[in-house]
């Protein structure tokens, strides 16, 4: 029997627990040792959380060293948002390496595996130690579905808004048996990240609904710029489906007709928002 510790939903986890934060800002946590009481030490135990700060990866290794000071020895974390997954490189001179830093000090925790909802490159799996991928595809399946129960008739396309996407949607499509896929590309000015030249693979989109399917939604420029370009060649509606809502300039994105994402990163108003444990 699988144990859950979810620091997401303490309703939907087998250990009880406190979460604390000192006045000096450092999280801290006190487990409910009677809900600890009977449980197989030697059994399977899975962590669920979201890392959307340097708090909560801290935490993450507290609740890690109390589990093993516990003699917890089958020990797997679920991460549903990562911290510095788009620093997956040094993006210019002068600055860090961000998701090398951020692995290496999880990997303190020596993790049985380490799974990550949707990472942003693979460049996650390289450098976490027993690293998986859980892919969004059972999530944009349920977007999908969702939608289509209100436009059952509605002719559509899945779009990748840039090249960084393009890998994954092609494996999406072939999980969907979806035939139509839409290339979209952009340039970006890594010193000002102002976001120009927005083009795309398709001549005509007449009356279609486009889906635009990626990871992270931040301040949505980029699907700003691609829901312009794809109405321009006749699109009906855009859609976006986001496996993570940030949203730091609100929900409202220019020529973005609909909004689905999870609470992988926060709880998000105004958007259709999937709860995350059910794709973890």
């Amino acid at each position: 029997m699988m144990n859950i510790l979810n620091l997401i939903n303490e309703q939907g986890s087998t250990i009880k627990y406190q979460r604390i934060i000192f006045p000096d800002g450092q999280p801290h946590i006190k487990m409910d040792m009677n809900s600890i009481g009977g449980l197989d030490r030697g059994a399977p135990l899975r962590i669920i959380c979201r890392l959307a700060s340097a708090n909560d990866l801290l935490l993450l290794l507290f609740v890690k060293n109390t589990l093993d000071y516990l003699e917890f020895v089958n020990v797997e974390v679920c991460v549903s948002y990562l911290l510095a997954a788009r620093m997956d490189r040094v993006m210019l001179d002068g600055e860090p390496f961000s998701l090398k830093v951020v692995a290496a000090i999880l990997n303190q925790g020596d993790f049985k595996k380490v799974k990550v909802f949707d990472p942003h490159s693979e460049v996650t799996n390289a450098l976490f130690n027993r690293s998986y991928s859980i892919t969004n595809h059972e999530f944009v399946k349920d977007a999908l579905e969702h939608y289509y129960d209100f436009h059952p008739a509605t002719q559509y396309c899945l779009v990748s808004p840039d090249a960084g996407a393009l890998k994954k949607i092609h494996k999406l499509a072939v999980y969907l048996n979806a035939s139509s896929i839409v290339e979209c590309m952009k340039e970006r000015d890594l010193k000002t990240g102002e976001l120009t030249n927005f083009k795309t693979t398709a001549d005509d989109l007449h009356n279609k609904t486009c889906f635009i399917i990626d990871d992270i939604c931040d301040g949505g420029g980029t699907f700003a710029g691609t829901a312009s370009l794809l109405k321009s060649k006749g699109a009906a509606k855009v859609i976006l489906i986001v496996s993570h809502g940030i949203f730091s300039k609100g929900v409202t994105i220019e020529n973005i007709d609909d909004i689905y994402t999870t609470n992988s990163y926060k709880e998000i108003a105004g958007v259709k928002c999937f709860p995350i444990e059910k794709y973890l």
